[in-house]
């Protein structure tokens, strides 16, 4: 049963989401604004798991099933493990340039993928997170009806969350000329003492023509600020113009490009997990005076380090919260509709969740899209999970594979902070040293880059044989009930590597169940025994969600109740708990006429300046009288100041909140006599 407070935070976090997105994310921040044409090939396809069916079947033999979607989700395949066959017919739009050519575009299929267009198979992908194309310009039928198969197979399973299977993510038909913009990248370095910032665009060229081409590139970037709307930021007024780039396209190759800006300190509004500033950049290619492709990308102008005392925000050190969460539902499996997407995003940041490791694959766009408007930083990772992974091998080319996929996809992402090539793996110190260094090397020197480790503390484990020696950060899993326990693992993982800091990409104790008793084990004493060593940075609980597993250990539910939200996002007990713990002060009480703040203690667990913040009170309304409220705004509060008071007037106070600067009620005061 739940509680009362629970029921109203419930209420207040479902309407507290401040943007209007489209129905699966397929409105995201990287696409196309000119030279491309588009059609989407969601929608209703055919399916089924008889392969009889798939070879020599009418189509009204086959069953239905939308995409994106995973069959686990209808009855009749809930448990199917195994290959699956999803068919529909398609016409290419009249109006598409006649020479354009024509790509296919897939942005994830677990796990297991063979295309087939018109009869001809175009050819497979292995991986089920990230995305993949085929160039159909020589296959697709211009005028008439084209039949298109996919053959998907999950029966590659890692993890202990479900493998659910089929096309995730949607699918796009996309037309271009010749020469076309594969991708830019913007990285950013901001100069703290100046408040000036270098702003750098790296962008990637295809010509799939038969004659070299000469391209310009030409750049300009918007200031979008704190996106409160999508639409309003689209209509910003124009920043300034980035230096033009000469550059020539080989035939049938590609070509790379950089320019460069200073922008002065007026100019730059730094991306902050409280204040999450964006730009977009507008990248345009001509041909001869003609723009044959034009782009927008969004990005923040932020400096994250990882320091042997810690991690370092826009020069602040901070100690911060967050959760893992599985991208899972039992309502839409792990498809991610952006209704799903704001729910989580919102009880996370409303319970003041700042950092993670969210899961052990790369996220869905939109779900990154929102976590850089709300501000919730990650490390990103590839599925290589756990002792006996096949992938674990040194220069293995399909996780290389995988890591390109993923970082040359989620780049701009500004509350991406680092990559993790791994997860409880086993027998890895070559898999790791050669998979990071592939990273700095050729993916992303410029971010942290690590694996999340459940072997550092072991006995055997030394400097020399596990890959936190190779790694930015030691992230560490760790699940015991005591907290003494925790202290001995992290000390013993700090005497290894006094040169890296710790954060604790897992914790916890076991699964919490269901019902009024679900809070994790001894939670306050863990978390504290964690703020005790100030080199630790902080830790994500595992987990927000409860998921679906058939992994040993999980309860006749089906679902791994591991979770502070149920998996109908169902707040259990625990997730009060845990945002009491999370919050960012220790404590706001009241009175009649007085609201009193009490900050965190220098080097606490959380700990960072608050800016912005405010304290928002209401009034019960006296017979005949409405309801009063106000709202104080808060100075800067830095950890180890002294509590605050401040006065307000109210016939009878009904409750008073900290409220964050994106709009996150994240502490329910105290009343007291």
């Amino acid at each position: 049963m739940m509680t009362y407070p629970l029921r109203k935070l419930v209420r207040f976090l479902t309407v507290i989401a401040l943007f209007s997105l489209t129905a699966r994310g397929a409105e995201t921040w990287s696409r196309a604004t000119a030279g491309e044409e588009t059609l989407s090939l969601d929608g209703t396809w055919r399916f089924t798991t008889d392969a009889g069916k798939a070879t020599g079947g009418k189509p009204a033999d086959w069953d239905e099933i939308a995409v994106p979607g995973n069959w686990d989700i209808k009855p009749a395949y809930a448990t199917h493990k195994g290959k699956g066959w999803y068919q529909r017919e398609f016409t290419v739009p009249t109006g598409w340039p006649a020479g354009s050519r024509i790509r296919l575009c897939f942005d994830a299929v677990y796990h297991e993928a063979e295309v087939t267009l018109n009869g001809r198979v175009l050819g497979t992908h292995i991986g089920g997170y990230t995305p993949f194309e085929f160039d159909v310009t020589d296959v697709v039928v211009r005028g008439g009806a084209n039949t298109l198969t996919v053959r998907a197979d999950n029966s590659y399973r890692r993890g202990a969350w479900w493998a659910w299977g089929g096309i995730s993510r949607s699918v796009t038909l996309r037309a271009n000329e010749d020469v076309r913009i594969v991708y830019q990248h913007i990285r950013t370095e901001p100069d703290l003492a100046s408040g000036a910032a270098r702003v750098v665009i790296k962008s990637k060229l295809s010509n799939s023509g038969s004659k070299a081409v000469a391209a310009k590139l030409t750049s300009s970037l918007t200031s979008l600020g704190v996106v409160l709307d999508r639409a309003a930021a689209l209509e910003r007024p124009l920043v300034f113009t980035v230096p033009v780039v000469q550059v020539s396209v080989p035939a049938g190759g590609t070509a790379e490009a950089t320019t460069e800006i200073v922008l002065d300190a007026a100019q730059v509004k730094l991306w902050h997990f409280d204040h999450p500033n964006l730009y977009a950049s507008h990248l345009t290619l001509t041909v001869d005076g003609a723009v044959r492709h034009a782009r927008r990308d969004r990005f923040g102008i932020r400096k994250v380090e990882f320091k042997s005392d810690g991690m370092y925000l826009n020069g602040e050190r901070i100690r911060v919260p967050g959760f893992n969460r599985v991208s899972d539902s039992n309502t839409t499996g792990n498809t991610e509709p952006d209704e799903l997407v704001r729910r989580d995003v919102d009880l996370m940041k409303s319970a003041s969740a700042v950092f993670s490791r969210l899961m052990h694959s790369p996220q869905a766009p939109n779900l990154q899209d929102y976590m850089d408007e709300r501000g919730l930083m990650t490390v990103a990772e590839i599925p290589v999970w756990g002792q006996g992974d096949p992938q674990v091998v040194a220069d293995n080319p399909t996780t290389k594979r995988w890591l390109r996929e993923m970082v040359e996809r989620d780049y701009n992402h500004p509350s991406i902070v680092g990559w993790s090539t791994g997860n409880e793996i086993v027998n890895h110190f070559d898999y790791v040293r050669t998979m990071n260094d592939y990273v700095r090397r050729e993916l992303d020197p410029h971010r942290m880059v690590g694996y999340a480790s459940y072997t550092a503390f072991r006995g055997d484990a030394s400097p020399e044989t596990d890959g936190v020696t190779h790694s930015d950060l030691a992230m560490l899993n760790i699940y015991s009930g005591k907290a003494q326990d925790f202290l001995n693992l992290i000390w013993t993982v700090r005497r290894r590597w006094p040169e890296k800091s710790i954060f604790l990409s897992e914790f916890g104790v076991g699964q919490i169940g269901t019902g009024d008793a679900a809070k994790v084990p001894n939670f306050n004493a863990i978390w504290a025994a964690l703020g005790k060593e100030t080199y630790v940075i902080g830790g994500a609980l595992w987990t927000f969600n409860d998921y679906r597993s058939d992994y040993k250990g999980t309860p006749p539910s089906g679902n791994r109740e591991w979770g502070v939200v149920d998996v109908n996002r169902n707040l259990k007990p625990g997730y009060a708990e845990v945002r009491r713990a999370f919050a960012p002060v220790r404590s706001v009480e009241f009175t009649k006429s007085k609201i009193r703040v009490v900050p965190r203690a220098l080097n606490e667990l959380p700990s960072y300046t608050l800016k912005g913040y405010s304290l928002k009170w209401t009034s019960r309304a006296a017979a005949g009288d409405s309801a009063q409220g106000g709202e104080i705004k808060l100075p800067d509060i830095k950890p180890g100041a002294e509590a605050l008071e401040f006065s307000f007037e109210a016939i009878e106070p009904a409750g008073v909140k900290l409220v964050s600067p994106t709009g996150y009620d994240v502490l329910d005061a105290t009343q007291t006599p």
